[in-house]
């Protein structure tokens, strides 16, 4: 009995569990009430699933998450219904470093016995990626500038109500307005249950 108890705690331990996934609730904005009013009050209102975006890891995650708030987003439209939505990304995100640039010139003026002039410019630059942490280049890292999440190259949604015109404009105009889309890169779809 205790072998068998033992064995049932190890596979529950086994399997991984997403901690984003227990936080999310089915809002829109994918924040709570209480936290939406704490946004606010800390410099303005979030838009929604900021925090989620912001720590996502790989290019497939951000695209999960993604496809998810566009999901939620659109439950919440009348007229369309339960929806799938696949999102298809350019490439990966990036990292943008930053870069000290240091430059030095000098002109030289040379005469020589004939009355002739000869002028040398010379112009150096050096770049070098800026570091922080340790004295000497020990235990230092990039100094990171900016990320760039990746940018999207098309959207896919199978919607129940996708087999009106009139959905399929309204959902087209908002991922057109949501992420600057040109309306042949946005696909609605009639879902079939």
């Amino acid at each position: 009995m205790l072998l068998l108890l033992v064995g049932a705690a190890l596979m529950l331990l086994s399997f991984p569990v997403d901690s984003r996934s227990r936080d999310r609730s089915p809002a829109v904005s994918g924040e709570s009430p209480e936290s939406q009013d704490k946004g606010e009050e800390n410099g303005g209102p979030h838009t929604a699933g900021d925090a989620e975006i912001e720590h996502t890891s790989s290019s497939q995650e951000y695209e999960a998450v993604l496809e998810e708030r566009i999901r939620n987003l659109l439950r919440n439209v009348e007229g369309v219904g339960e929806v799938d939505v696949m999102v298809v990304l350019k490439s990966s995100e990036e990292k943008v470093f930053r870069v000290d640039t240091s430059t030095s010139s000098s002109q030289t003026q040379e005469a020589d016995s004939q009355g002739g002039t000869r002028t040398a410019q010379n112009s150096q630059v050096e770049e070098s990626t800026a570091l922080l942490g340790g004295a000497s280049g020990q235990g230092s890292t990039p100094l990171l500038e900016k990320e760039l999440k990746p940018e999207i190259s098309g959207i896919v949604i199978s919607a129940q109500g996708g087999g009106s015109s009139q959905v399929q404009s309204e959902i087209s105009a908002a991922m057109e307005a949501l992420f600057g889309l040109p309306a042949h890169k946005i696909k609605v779809l009639k879902r079939v249950d």
